[in-house]
């Protein structure tokens, strides 16, 4: 790709002061670099960088703060301006700068402009000719913002948000684990995000483990791992997702190895997430399993009914981004949340059909075309559980009877039994509140209220508690 663009661009005879011609060398440039570097250095610091001219006629590589600069300059710097001189077949000083010191010369450009013309400039901004960050960038919408908070991933939230704002790692690795589509990822990218944005000058670098694994061997393949290792290394904040695949590759597990190590000694925050815990890693070194497993290790567990809701909810917001006029009643929002259990990726899934076949089509959303719509899609069900099983299911764990949890009974045998029932059933059955309340003895719904808050409240710090109702759900679950 990058030899056709070269030649291209030689044919052309290109003139470094149109922008055009300037965004037909840089992609010839890119390309050669990408080839190069390989395609996770590329992804981590080059494909960020854009371009564009200056009123001396020189060309602006433009990086996004000073750290990246530095890396470029350092890096690739000599051999950015060697192709550039060869693509271009043309001589021009190439700076390569931040947005801010750029935007800092732009401003001083058109101030004394002004003044030389009394008060008239004469220098206009020139817009940016092409940006890549799209590619490097993880999407902005996995933030904390977005990220529903239910019992299933409480403590992993409430851990996530204080690495994000710790100056110094509170606990290192951090290691997320869970089922596909718990909200891992979304996670590492809330964590990323946030501590980009927190103004702590902090380098983050997030990486899947594919886009480790494969910068590493190009690394290998070209007999030069050192700017690999530096880019690995030199950061303030190391994210990797899906660590399980660097797993059963020897070498690229060593390298993991040693980097982890590196940065752990050197106090610098180091975040992963993978499907499984890790003792259960398939590593054939265990030292890397001991100091995975020496930091902090958070399970994510699948939604409940009541999380659900609220990711559907916040999915539903989202998409009034690009259907303003889309409305899905409470009803429809309800049945969703209670068919659609396997995962919030799934449920996002399924409402993405739905907004198609409905407000896309100019037909309302109503419980005949969502059941229309998932009649078509292989969605898994949960199966229906009511308040009776979650009694009975209580009532059997803690060896008390059903008679008791709605009793009038308040002896601390009856009482922590009867608000995890009640928890349960606000949280895995679409019953109100007033009708829970009258199934445990006629009790009233802010009653109700009180107990589910109370149990929410204490699982993040109850280890027993959170035990105990995780072990209910999934009985009922069968």
């Amino acid at each position: 790709m990058g030899y056709s663009q070269d030649a291209t661009a030689r044919r052309s005879g290109m003139d470094m002061t149109d922008s055009s011609s300037i965004v037909a060398v840089w992609r010839a440039v890119r390309a050669r670099l990408r080839e190069e570097c390989g395609d996770l250095v590329y992804a981590a610091e080059i494909a960020r960088l854009r371009v564009e001219p200056d009123s001396a006629g020189r060309v602006c590589v433009i990086c996004p703060n000073e750290f990246g600069r530095a890396w470029v300059e350092d890096n690739v710097g000599v051999r950015l301006r060697a192709l550039w001189a060869n693509v271009a077949e043309q001589a021009c000083d190439i700076v390569i700068c931040t947005e801010k010191t750029l935007s800092s010369a732009k401003s001083q450009s058109t101030s004394v402009a002004a003044l030389n013309a009394g008060g008239v400039s004469e220098t206009a901004a020139l817009p940016p000719v092409e940006s890549a960050e799209p590619e490097a960038k993880r999407e902005a919408r996995f933030t904390f913002d977005t990220f529903m908070v239910g019992s299933a991933n409480m403590m992993a939230a409430t851990a996530a948000r204080a690495v994000a704002s710790a100056d110094a790692p509170p606990f290192n690795p951090v290691f997320f684990h869970g089922d596909y589509g718990v909200g891992k990822s979304h996670l590492l990218a809330a964590i990323a995000h946030s501590s980009t944005l927190s103004g702590k000058r902090k380098k983050v670098l997030y990486l899947t483990a594919e886009e480790f694994l494969n910068g590493f061997q190009s690394a290998l393949r070209a007999r030069d791992v050192q700017p690999f290792k530096d880019l690995v290394r030199d950061c303030d904040m190391l994210l990797i997702d899906d660590v399980h695949f660097i797993c059963g590759k020897p070498r690229t597990e060593d390298e993991f190895l040693q980097t982890v190590t590196a940065l752990i000694s050197a106090e610098k925050q180091v975040v992963l997430a993978s499907h499984c815990a890790p003792s259960q890693l398939s590593v054939s070194d265990d030292r890397l399993r001991n100091i995975l497993a020496g930091g902090f290790n958070c399970p994510l567990q699948g939604p409940d009914l009541d999380l659900r809701r609220k990711i559907l909810d916040c999915k539903i917001a989202q998409a009034r981004n690009h259907c303003p006029d889309l409305e899905v009643p409470e009803t429809v929002r309800d049945f969703l949340a209670a068919r659609v259990t396997s995962s919030a990726r799934e449920l996002e899934g399924v409402l993405n059909n739905i907004i198609v076949r409905t407000a896309y089509m100019n037909r309302p959303v109503t419980m005949e075309t969502v059941e229309e719509a998932l009649g078509e899609l292989p969605v898994k069900a949960e199966r229906r559980i009511t308040v009776d099983d979650i009694q009975k299911t209580v009532a059997s764990y803690f060896s008390i009877t059903v008679d008791d949890l709605i009793s009038k009974r308040r002896t601390k045998a009856v009482v922590r039994p009867r608000h995890i029932a009640m928890y349960l059933a606000k949280s895995m059955t679409t019953r109100s509140l007033p009708d829970i309340g009258r199934r445990f003895g006629g009790r009233d719904h802010s009653t109700v209220i009180h107990a589910v808050n109370k149990i929410s409240e204490s699982l993040t710090s109850d280890a027993v508690l959170a035990e105990d109702v995780e072990a209910l759900r999934r009985r009922l679950r069968g």
